[in-house]
């Protein structure tokens, strides 16, 4: 009789304890736009594709290079393979195809170094410019998360559908902007 009691009591102070509980109150945000109103964030985003702009450029440059030896090594193989050009404007062009491959395979290095090189200043913009502001970006949705006594923010490009009185993000831009 006594484990019976015992389990009746235990069994009322979980179901009172479950009912005793509070239901989470929910955000949605919506980072993208959070991200593209933080006037901030935009200032150091253009900075960064600022300073990646002219290895772009050259990258750019270097292509079409690329492209146009690639067109001048068809042109020299075909005449090498023509069979209606004479033997010695064959043997002419099959000559010159090792410096041009040569030609090719240097500007396709330097094409990679260049890459990198953007790969880097971009990445090193992100990690000084742009994670900074980002985690900025977070301590606003906390702080209005908390000033609304919301329990959990969900990123709105996660869900399926949700009502527009759990969205948060124009105070959460308010924040950022505010320069709190």
């Amino acid at each position: 009789m006594k484990k019976l009691t015992t389990l009746i009591f235990a069994s009322l102070l979980l179901v009172t304890g479950l009912f005793a509980q509070k239901a989470p109150v929910v955000g949605v945000v919506d980072v993208a736009r959070v991200l593209a109103d933080f006037t901030e964030f935009q200032s150091a985003l253009e900075k960064v594709r600022g300073s990646v702009a002219p290895v772009e450029e050259e990258m750019q440059r270097m292509q079409t290079s690329i492209q146009a030896i690639v067109t001048e090594g068809r042109e020299i193989e075909n005449k090498a393979n023509n069979p209606a050009a004479s033997e010695e404007a064959r043997a002419e062009a099959a000559a010159a195809l090792p410096e041009l491959q040569a030609r090719l395979q240097e500007a396709q290095a330097n094409l990679n170094q260049f890459r990198q090189q953007a790969q880097a200043l971009a990445q090193q913009g992100q990690e000084e410019d742009l994670a900074p502001l980002q985690a900025k970006a977070v301590e606003a949705v906390k702080t209005v998360a908390e000033d609304k006594g919301i329990d959990l923010v969900v990123p709105k490009n996660n869900l399926i559908y949700s009502s527009d009185a759990l969205e948060i993000s124009d105070a959460v831009i308010a924040v950022l902007n505010s320069g709190e």
